[in-house]
């Protein structure tokens, strides 16, 4: 890159001197701008997906996946926790780049499907019905379910037919179950099954009654990092980066919260 010399604009009239500064700062900013990437991680997180620990430390599998596309793309990464809501102001207004784990089935806003940009999938998440062994009618679709009372993890999008009873965790939706304090919830199958083998706890697992691929949803100011966003997934993908880096937290039980 040409070394810039800004003695240069003395000779100039000062109108044009002025108009010339605006233009290099504005080059500069852009510049710096597209060199990090601001994620957003909706609170409280979700282990093993996106949570942050006790030192601060940004972990799970969306997170990880993230640190190897932007070692790719040469980009750095500043993590922003906020509400659920908060981040969705936030990305409509451009103070949020890019937010991790997003399905594309999922209807939202108008406003904010004008600024928003989708990576090809990157994984799939389904989701299941846990419920008490001796529970006897056929919980395998959602519909089964109308009008019973259902532990859900706060801020999930269920139909408005079941009664939720929201809770902040996938683990505490298990032990729940497990418990009999209540006999149905809902959560993920990875989830689901990891808790049932790992911790020892007793309950059914119905078949997804959803799945949904999950993408990285990308702000229109940022698009010109979507064909390499993409072609890092796929080459992550191809190399079978993407599935070790699922193994790391659903293959052992290092990253099971308390």
């Amino acid at each position: 890159m040409k070394m810039i010399r800004f003695t240069a604009l003395l000779a100039l009239p000062r109108q044009r001197a002025s108009a010339l500064c605006g233009l290099l700062l504005l080059a500069f900013s852009s510049v710096s701008s597209a060199d990090s990437l601001r994620v957003g991680m909706p609170l409280p997180g979700q282990v093993p997906f996106f949570w942050r620990d006790d030192s601060g430390v940004y972990k799970g599998i969306y997170a990880d996946t993230l640190r190897l596309i932007a070692a790719e793309l040469r980009v750095d990464l500043e993590f922003v926790p906020l509400s659920q809501a908060r981040l969705r102001r936030h990305f409509i207004v451009g103070e949020i780049d890019i937010e991790a784990g997003v399905s594309t089935n999922l209807e939202v806003p108008q406003e904010l499907q004008k600024v928003s940009l989708y990576s090809r999938p990157f994984g799939i998440v389904n989701e299941v019905i846990i419920y008490r062994p001796e529970l006897s009618f056929p919980v395998f679709i959602l519909k089964d379910l109308e009008g019973r009372r259902v532990a859900t993890v706060r801020g999930t999008t269920v139909p408005d037919s079941l009664i939720r009873e929201d809770f902040s965790n996938q683990l505490q939706i298990a032990q729940r179950v497990h418990r009999g304090w209540n006999d149905i919830g809902l959560m993920t199958e990875d989830m689901a099954l990891l808790y049932r083998r790992e911790k020892n706890l007793n309950y059914e697992i119905s078949l997804p009654y959803v799945s949904n691929p999950v993408t990285f949803r990308l702000h229109s100011a940022k698009r010109d990092l979507l064909k390499p966003m993409n072609r890092s997934i796929a080459r992550l993908e191809q190399q079978g980066e993407l599935d070790r880096v699922v193994c790391k937290y659903l293959c052992g039980t290092a990253v099971l919260p308390d």
